[in-house]
């Protein structure tokens, strides 16, 4: 159970690297898990999103077109038919009636509004996140366990390879990884994986840092392959690492830094990971150089940008030591290019030692946590790292509650509205108005489901809706609209249903899992019905629908 990392460093970002290697002390400034001053982390949060900035083009959730039935066949012809009997009189044709809507359009309606809460909820893909005991080779079920326990969702684990510089990566160490990914699904938690071929703990082991030649490092992401797409249900994000000291892209030892080896890497590791998922770059300019220009949110849906930044030192300095240029121009610039890039890629990390920076000025206060975070759209953070200049400062300030429930999404009910009656075999139409008062929104594909569940008999059918993709429900004061629509089983024994709206994985693997789906934040409201079910992994709306 001990944490990973005393030292840190700071790159000094986009520096000329021979003023870099003038500086003469350096510390470690990414990737620490944990230092003799981080005090026992404390409970995981669910993050809401509020005053984070636009995507580039906003996508509105489409509303399903309305399906239309058939025209009945009037009774009576079009026609008019000649009397046989000149006395009866002719008759008038019937006009050809209306189509009939789906089931559900214009049935009375059955409309709940909803109140938010301020709870801290654990939710996936989101928050604070604590270190793994080990390495990710050796990450224990016990380990996963008691982070989830601890009300921790996402943990964070480097891949040591520092003894496959020259060779290739063993059967055995390939099969250990597969097992602790399997750690991670059966505990409920998701991970944020780096792999490196170096962990420096002093002055002396970082200016000896090595890394692996450029085909090494391709052929262990080509045996990794395999390992990261049947796993990818439990990686929430992964850090590009491999290059440098603590792979953090920085100071290699054979010169992996240059353009077009680290694009190489890049690319390979894209291609390693399914397209639902994204990698992160230490350095922002590194991404700026492979998409200039940010595509629209319809894009990025589509997979069209899968590259987000992890910032190692984020509030540390006025580079965020190196992170950001010391030209006050350029580094503006890099700035609100991560800001926007918030909005559509991952944005997460840690916070470091402000001394790592000589003249460093840290923006610890509350209002600075506040503010950039929204900006940035803060996904998730290092929770034991570095406390003492800005955690503790988060606590005393009053902001901390704040801080934990706005990392990442949250997303809460406002209002729904539904058929009061539903024909089997029919469309299920719920128009939901919700709001993200987090600070970024969903990354990770997820399925939206409607579960009815029996009033008499208890049975619960999951029935699974479209028309709405939670990632598009951007974070803002705003409410959004959604319009789910879903088809009721024929075979659905006739009767009343309470109703529920359930946010699953979109991985099939995790789907049916309640752990791994998100907690709407609402509060409970027994005299309505109102509550989260923690076994469906849904909110139960409080109403009811009479299937007929």
């Amino acid at each position: 159970m001990q944490k990973q990392r005393l030292l840190r460093r700071p790159f000094m970002g986009m520096r000329p690297i021979a003023a870099m290697f003038s500086l003469a002390v350096l510390t470690a400034c990414g990737g620490g898990s944990g230092s003799s001053e981080a005090s026992p982390p404390p409970v995981a949060t669910t993050p809401p999103p509020t005053g984070a900035s636009s995507p580039t083009t906003p996508t509105t959730p489409t509303t399903p077109e309305t399906p239309t039935t058939t025209p009945t066949t009037p009774t009576t012809p079009t026609t008019p038919t000649t009397p046989q009997n000149p006395e009866t009189p002719t008759t008038t044709p019937t006009p050809t009636p209306a189509p009939v809507p789906p089931s559900g359009t214009d049935e009375p309606q059955t409309v709940a509004t909803f109140t938010a809460t301020d709870v801290e909820l654990p939710n996936p893909e989101r928050g604070f996140y604590r270190w793994t005991w080990a390495n990710l080779d050796t990450f224990t079920r016990a380990d996963a366990d008691d982070a989830y326990k601890a009300g921790y969702r996402l943990l964070f684990s480097k891949l040591d390879l520092s003894a496959y510089r020259g060779s290739d990566l063993t059967p055995t160490l390939l099969a250990q990884v597969e097992t602790a990914f399997g750690h991670a699904r059966a505990a409920g938690v998701k991970l944020v994986i780096r792999v490196v071929y170096n962990y420096p703990e002093s002055e002396v082991d970082y200016q000896n840092a090595k890394d692996a030649p450029l085909s090494r490092v391709l052929a262990h992401i080509t045996q990794f392959k395999p390992v990261l797409q049947r796993n990818a249900d439990v990686i929430a994000f992964m850090q590009a690492g491999f290059i440098g000291a603590w792979g953090e892209w920085h100071t290699s030892s054979n010169n992996l830094t240059a353009t077009a080896s680290r694009n190489q890497i890049r690319d390979a590791l894209l291609a390693a990971l399914p397209t639902s998922r994204f990698i992160q770059l230490r350095y922002p300019p590194y991404v700026m150089d492979g998409t200039p220009t940010l595509p629209a949110l319809s894009a990025v849906l589509a997979g069209g940008l899968r590259v987000g930044v992890h910032n190692d030192c984020f509030l540390a300095s006025k580079t965020d030591v190196g992170t950001y240029d010391d030209n006050t121009t350029t580094a503006t610039k890099q700035r609100d290019y991560v800001d926007r890039l918030g909005d559509l890629a991952p944005f997460g990390g840690e916070t470091c030692n402000p001394a790592d920076e000589a003249g460093a000025v840290p923006r610890s206060q509350c209002a600075d946590i506040l503010a950039e975070g929204a900006r940035y759209n803060l996904t998730y953070l290092n929770d034991e790292y570095y406390r003492t200049a800005f955690h503790d400062k988060w606590v005393q300030g009053g902001c901390m509650a704040e801080v934990r429930r706005k990392m990442g999404y949250r997303l809460a009910l406002v209002k729904a509205s539904h058929a009061t009656s539903i024909a089997r075999g029919q469309a299920l139409t719920v128009r939901l108005d919700l709001r993200n008062d987090g600070w970024a929104r969903v990354f990770n594909p997820r399925g939206v489901q409607l579960v009815l569940k029996n009033a008499t008999t208890g049975e619960v059918r999951r029935i699974a809706a479209s028309g709405a993709d939670p990632r598009t429900w951007l974070p803002g004061s705003t409410d959004q609209a959604a319009t789910l629509t879903a088809s009721v089983p024929s075979d659905l024994p006739i009767g009343q249903y309470q109703v529920s709206v359930a946010l699953p994985d979109g991985e099939a693997s995790l789907a049916g899992d309640a752990r791994f789906s998100v907690r709407w934040a609402n509060a409970d409201n027994a005299a309505s019905g109102q509550r989260w079910d923690a076994t469906l992994g849904a909110f139960s709306l409080g109403t009811v629908v009479d299937v007929k």
